[in-house]
């Protein structure tokens, strides 16, 4: 199989033509789809690397899985980069698009909640009317994806009543099973040739050995993980594990609601979810917390750091308590119905995870699998409790291992490492145990020297300093103007975000002449703030939008919508990160530098990842900013600069301001 540049991969197609990086990394693909190889290819923004694994796959007529690090990326592969490659090579394929069954409606769980027996907000008239909209779209709709619901957002509060969990799901007892939209999902994945699915649905079904991919799924000759970088963390937290408020809050609800439906008389339903819920809100009580920011609290010991000893000892045992009788009074009831049979497993299971979890901890630093264990604690409230190993190498090889007689495996993003074996991801899986094993490396075709800048200030306050904010503020103010907006400003923070935001709407409040707008993450959803961000550019005054966490990938603004972008600080895990923690204290056992391995390799692919938002295309010009003067000052500051694309370095202010004036007027 050749790929050469006047094939049909060349043809252009919406505005799409490869690249010499594209031909090279799709020969490397078709080489390891026809050799059972495991290829890890970085391929920098601009390879077209959607395209560059979708050819060849096609073209070996490979029966394959391809998973995705978001939703937003599996529905573009289902909806248009797989056609467009189809139509394109002129060779049909049959794909599927299947993910978890919470992004489902759940019609008989909706018809429940409907009926009031699921919850008790049914008599609000908001309420019922937002559920009487779901049931009319509910019962046209043959898919039932709920991102298909117009105005449903992620974290909405209905979204736990009209969809399921493995838990709750009735299965073949359901009187809704025959037009069940998770199972007809899955009957279509079954016959086709490629399934479109997402890494959380893949890492979920090896703790789910009922739902596990194989079994949901036809054989796969291929696996492609697109957003590759996305594993090494999600299997660090997703195989291991957990249990949180949100569950026992559900649990304590449908004691309280189908209970007494089901098996009124025969228990103290009422009571049971009384207690379950009072000592739930206690352990969040008891975790500390930080005004709208998740505490992350490393629980090492027999306590988690900074909690109270004896006060932790009560509640947990309270919690306990709580789950063994609720397991009790579902297991004598078990028999009535359906949905108490699933209730009664839920709180087995979740009451023998919790005894796990409570379980001390070896303290052996020179382990091969060290176990961290720490609790989330949210803003409104909610906690979660995770126990992993420190890295998810040896269960993602189980992962390998269970998905079936694979023949290949490919992992593909534009950010897998900072040397050319991809260490920080290959170790990060275990990938390294395979002899079939291969690397590959391709830089961005675009021209980074001449299309973007870099601008590192010196005087900026240091990181730490509560004035770091207020004073990146303020020059963002300026920079900004001169560019009408089209600057985007990524914080490592929810906190610094808030501040910049906050400072930035207070500098333009009085600005006649040069007021912009400020966006800021919290306002509205991820694809409603860049809606917005983008009709500001086209309409509008010109807008700054500032943000953290997510924005950091998966944000495309080509052309001239993005020219200036900010980085607050360096995205260096939290000092107090378990994880982090751990891969430190395994580096400093093997002999290796504790804080390159646990701190520097990942700030350096953060940085990468982030910076990647500035140039989109080969006509796209702009000026990276990184408001940290350690860049500067300090050792690490030197291989983070090398893991950034070569970029025309602005000395000074003066340097910045002409930039700027030269961005603004080449429109």
């Amino acid at each position: 199989m050749r790929f050469v540049p006047d094939g049909a991969l060349a043809r252009p197609v919406s505005g799409k033509t490869s690249n010499l990086a594209q031909m090279t990394m799709a020969a490397a693909v078709a080489d390891a789809l026809v050799s059972n190889a495991v290829l890890a290819v970085e391929a920098g923004t601009g390879v077209g690397k959607t395209w560059a694994y979708l050819a060849p796959l096609l073209m070996t007529g490979q029966r394959a899985w391809i998973s995705t690090g978001t939703q937003a990326l599996q529905e573009q592969l289902f909806l248009r980069d797989i056609p467009a490659v189809s139509q394109a090579l002129g060779l049909p394929i049959r794909a599927a698009l299947l993910k978890g069954r919470s992004n489902y409606v759940c019609l008989h769980r909706l018809e429940k909640a409907r009926a009031g027996e699921l919850n008790t907000g049914a008599n609000d008239p908001a309420w019922s009317s937002a559920l009487g909209r779901i049931q009319r779209w509910a019962s046209q709709s043959m898919v039932g994806d709920l991102s298909e619901l117009p105005g449903l957002d992620d974290n909405s509060p209905l979204r736990p009543w009209i969809s399921s969990t493995r838990e709750n799901c009735l299965r073949e007892t359901c009187p809704s099973h025959s037009v069940c939209r998770v199972y007809r999902a899955r009957q279509i994945a079954q016959e086709a040739d490629w399934v479109v699915i997402n890494h959380h649905l893949f890492l979920a079904s090896q703790l789910n050995r009922d739902e596990a991919l194989p079994a949901l799924l036809p054989h796969a000759q291929t696996v492609i993980f697109d957003e590759a970088h996305r594993l090494v963390e999600l299997g660090e937290t997703q195989l291991g594990l957990s249990i949180g408020s949100e569950q026992l809050l559900e649990l304590a609800r449908e004691l309280k609601s189908l209970g007494p439906l089901m098996a009124r008389g025969l228990q103290p339903w009422a009571h049971l979810a009384l207690v379950l819920e009072q000592a739930t809100r206690m352990v969040s009580r008891l975790l500390p917390s930080h005004a709208g920011v998740k505490v992350q609290t490393n629980w090492a010991g027999g306590t988690p750091k900074g909690v109270q000893s004896l006060s932790w000892k009560r509640v947990r045992l309270e919690v306990l308590h709580a789950l063994d009788s609720a397991a009790a009074a579902l297991q004598a009831v078990a028999g009535a119905a359906a949905p108490l049979e699933a209730m009664m497993i839920r709180a087995v299971q979740w009451r023998n995870d919790w005894v796990l979890l409570l379980r001390d901890l070896p303290n052996d630093a020179a382990r091969d699998e060290l176990t961290v264990r720490w609790v989330d604690r949210w803003p409104d409230g909610t906690w979660r409790v995770i126990q992993s190993a420190a890295d998810a190498a040896q269960a993602f090889q189980a992962a390998m291992h269970s998905a079936g007689p694979v023949q290949s495996w490919v992992f593909t993003s534009a950010t897998l490492g900072i040397d050319d074996q991809l260490s920080w991801f290959v170790g990060g899986l275990g990938l390294q145990a395979h002899p079939a094993l291969r690397t590959l490396r391709i830089a961005s075709p675009f021209d980074h020297a001449a299309q973007a800048s870099l601008y590192v200030p010196d005087d900026m306050p240091e990181p730490a300093d509560e004035q770091h904010s207020i004073a990146l503020a303020a020059s963002v103010a300026g920079w900004a103007a001169v560019l009408g907006g089209r600057t985007l400003v990524l914080t490592t923070s929810l906190r610094a975000c808030t501040r910049i935001a906050t400072a930035l709407r207070e500098l333009f409040a009085n600005e006649a002449v040069h007021s912009l707008q400020v966006l800021a993450q919290g306002d509205g959803s991820k694809r409603s703030l860049l809606a917005l961000f983008r009709a500001a550019e086209q309409s509008g005054p010109g807008a700054i939008l500032v943000a953290s966490a997510s924005f950091w990938e998966g944000v495309d603004l080509p052309g001239d919508m993005l020219q200036l972008l900010v980085i607050d600080k360096l995205p260096f895990p939290s000092p107090g990160d378990p994880l982090a923690q751990a891969r430190a204290l395994r580096a400093r056992a093997q002999g290796l530098d504790a804080f390159q391995e646990g701190y520097v390799q990942k700030a350096a692919l953060a940085l990468k990842q982030g910076a990647g938002r500035l140039i989109r295309s080969a006509t796209d010009r702009g000026v990276l900013v990184i408001a940290d003067r350690r860049l500067l000052t300090q050792s690490y500051g030197g291989p983070l600069l090398q893991a950034l694309p070569p970029m025309t370095r602005l000395m000074n202010e003066t340097d910045m301001q002409n930039a700027l004036v030269r961005l603004a007027s080449s429109r």
